[in-house]
């Protein structure tokens, strides 16, 4: 990502270079290097931010847990003897199984993997008791009864799992989420009259039941597009929660 980030930082600020970026390149990298080639806030701004990417928390069927609530007892109750599988020191379902894990004082391991596929696939074989997920890698396993869903991290519940309630409904704890999102972003002295269509253009496609439609079926959520501003207040929170979990782990470069 940080190719990417660098090579628009330094394209013509006309429109027509644009970077396509994730909660990691904005919010959590610049907690994670020490000397991260850009900033986020000042080098960008953002032209629509336009998709949220939710995780599942599901368990091995053997868990005797069917909620969220019941996993948050079960592990209290097992301090330090229960793990979970992610991907990568710093990715966002890493990341997001620890700030589960903090809001509800969990001791927990992580069984650290190379890729997703593997912790899910995993899962489903009981190597490992629970994980956050990404949706698409992990509906197969849902509907297979391999694995069982027991909330959505975002905060709207998700379009192909819709009995399965959002964290925050789970758990009693409003505002409550742990998502990835997508935002399309500018270099910072981009003109805003062309920003401005930008973000028309994106509010105006992201109205369309077909765009709607292919971005569910990626089990992804679309978003309307908010205001410049409203999106910089989002990322900018962003970044503090995620940093701020980063450092505490200790994972800070």
């Amino acid at each position: 990502g940080i190719l990417a980030v660098n090579a628009v930082k330094s394209a013509p600020a006309d429109g027509h270079t644009l970077l396509v970026a994730t909660s990691g390149a904005l919010a959590i990298n610049q907690a994670i290097y020490k000397q991260l080639p850009y900033d986020p806030a000042k080098d960008f701004v953002p032209a629509s931010l336009y998709v949220k990417s939710p995780f599942v928390l599901v368990v091995h069927p053997s868990l005797p847990v069917r909620t969220a609530a019941e996993l948050v007892a079960y592990v209290k109750a097992r301090p330090g003897q229960l793990n979970y599988g992610a991907a990568g020191a710093s990715s966002a379902p890493r990341l997001s199984m620890e700030l589960f894990a903090q809001h509800f004082g969990l001791n927990i391991n992580v069984v650290p993997y190379k890729n997703s596929i593997q912790v899910v696939t995993d899962l489903a074989a009981g190597q490992v008791p629970m994980a956050f997920s990404e949706a698409g890698a992990a509906q197969q396993f849902i509907r297979g009864n391999r694995l069982r869903a027991l909330a959505v991290s975002s905060l709207a519940r998700f379009n192909s799992l819709p009995d399965v309630p959002t964290l925050a409904e789970a758990t009693a704890r409003p505002g409550l989420e742990a998502a990835s999102w997508h935002a399309l972003m500018a270099p910072t002295a981009t003109p805003r009259p062309v920003l401005n269509r930008l973000h028309g253009e994106m509010a105006r496609a992201m109205k369309l039941p077909e765009v709607n439609k292919a971005i569910a079926n990626l089990d992804l959520i679309p978003l309307t597009p908010a205001s410049t501003e409203d999106t910089q207040q989002y990322i900018a929170a962003e970044a503090k929660k995620w940093g701020d979990l980063v450092r505490k782990l200790g994972l800070a470069g």
